[in-house]
């Protein structure tokens, strides 16, 4: 039955009138706005941005038309610098002392729903169509059930109630805004955010079992590797022992042998003319440490007859096996060497370096395409999820957001903005509007004249300041 109710509206909505939402703005005429509120908000320290805010705002309002006309927004200088000293004052406070910052932020937590309130009742009401205003009618007790009972209950679910929660929030922000004293209207569609979520968490589990089992591959060849490279130093540390040689009995009877040897071979007497000492007259320091060494160390004949008497009694096989574990070792020294030099020549040739760095940005590029990927895809489904669950009245809404597009748009945005040193914001932001504006449209017959408003008080803008400077969300879709 559902899928038969979605079928009448879908063919009910393109009988109907479709009323694009076209954004003007120019990169131009923005740029020169943005680059006067960048100077005169460091000029001022920052006192000029609550102007600098109000400026940015009226321009993406005024070029936002929906049939040739655009929307405004009324909001005073004055009442947002007051609530972005507020909202400062507490980032001072929280960075002063780690014990400070603790309880500005667990105060934050609590005051969280209070904030969104008073933010969307500000945003709201500074905004308008054809001189008649928005509202927010919400209230803190349903602000405290989504912005802290579902953080809570995704907590406690390990993250399976994630989609719920975010349904709840899209619902709780678009359901309690009106346009004059119409109120739009969301469908529940908890199942449908739960298909999006659930395309988020299986690529990654994907992706992760892959990486595992890469992972593991690879680990098990340097396992292999490293077990072939300890067999290999044990064979040579054996036969290097060998060679000293290890075994106790050999290295005694090479060594009686060379000194039976020796004692045959008549040298020529060498006179020596002895020095009697007493205990009165000890031998100096140094001529005692030459007599140790004297009678310490080998001579040259008698290391060369050891090694000739060595290397007969080693088998020929254990000579062979010496010298490939030699050969191995400089072959590797030799590896490190190349290493070592295709380095410098890495650094010294300009084009080789060039070609490491491009190999490094395409890396990144690819990383930065994967991140955006994910959050184009959350964006335009839930976004597309939202609008095209909404009605005001009789109108309804349709977008046609695409995950493809917004990946596009990050990438692009963010790398002009770092080539260009930050130049670029403008043109990005822009960009983005522009997009955005151009994949919704308004269904049914647009008459205005059918919505009627009424004088609402105006609101300080303290708790939009302090959500917006610790980065609480209030957008919707």
């Amino acid at each position: 039955m559902a899928d038969v109710a979605n079928y009448q509206d879908s063919n009910q909505n393109l009988n109907q009138k479709h009323t694009p939402v076209i954004f003007e703005g120019k990169t131009s005429e923005y740029f020169g706005i943005w680059i006067v509120n960048l100077l005169l908000s460091i000029v001022t320290l920052g006192i000029y941005s609550a102007w600098a805010k109000v400026r940015r705002k009226k321009y993406f309002y005024n070029n936002t038309l929906i049939e040739n006309v655009g929307f405004d927004y009324h909001a005073k200088p004055i009442s947002i610098l007051k609530g972005r000293l507020i909202a400062v004052v507490l980032l001072v406070v929280a960075a002063i002392n780690p014990i400070l910052q603790s309880l500005v932020f667990l105060l934050i937590f609590i005051a969280l729903p209070w904030l969104v309130v008073r933010g969307s009742i500000f945003n709201s009401r500074n905004s308008s169509h054809r001189g008649l205003r928005f509202d927010f009618i919400g209230t803190v007790g349903q602000a405290v059930r989504v912005f802290i009972g579902m953080p809570l209950l995704t907590m406690i679910t390990l993250g399976l109630a994630a989609p719920y929660a975010a349904h709840e929030k899209n619902q709780f922000l678009m359901n309690n805004h009106r346009f004059g004293l119409s109120q739009f209207d969301m469908k529940r569609v908890v199942k449908q955010f739960y298909k999006v979520y659930f395309f988020l968490l299986i690529v990654p589990l994907v992706l992760i079992i892959v990486g595992v089992i890469v992972g593991g591959v690879m680990k098990g060849q340097e396992l292999i590797k490293a077990k072939a490279a300890n067999q290999s130093q044990s064979m040579l540390s054996a036969n290097i022992a060998a060679f000293a040689p290890i075994n106790s009995q050999k290295m005694m009877l090479a060594a009686n042998e060379i000194e039976v040897e020796a004692e045959e071979i008549q040298a020529p007497e060498i006179k020596t003319v002895e020095r009697v000492y007493s205990d009165n007259n000890p031998p100096p320091a140094s001529e005692q440490a030459a007599e140790q060494a004297t009678t310490a160390a080998p001579t040259e004949e008698q290391v060369e007859q050891f090694e000739g008497e060595m290397q007969e009694k080693l088998s020929e096989q254990d000579l062979q096996k010496i010298q490939e574990q030699l050969a191995q070792m400089e072959a590797q020294e030799n590896a490190d060497a190349n290493t070592k030099d295709k380095l410098r020549d890495l650094l010294k040739n300009p084009k080789a370096l060039l070609a490491g760095v491009m190999v490094g940005l395409v890396i990144l590029a690819i990383y930065l395409l994967f991140i955006f990927g994910f959050l184009g895809y959350l964006q335009a489904r839930i976004g597309n999820l939202v609008w095209n669950n909404t009605t005001l009245d009789k109108l309804s809404f349709k977008s046609n957001l695409r995950a493809r597009d917004f990946a596009w748009l990050y990438f692009s945005n963010i790398v002009a903005i770092m080539l260009t040193f930050g130049l670029a914001t403008p043109w990005a932001q822009i960009r983005m509007a522009r997009y955005r504006a151009s994949k919704l449209q308004i269904v049914g017959d647009v008459d205005f004249d059918q919505f009627v408003g009424d004088k609402k008080a105006e609101v300080k803008a303290t708790g939009e300041e302090i959500a917006e400077m610790f980065d609480v969300d209030l957008s919707f879709g």
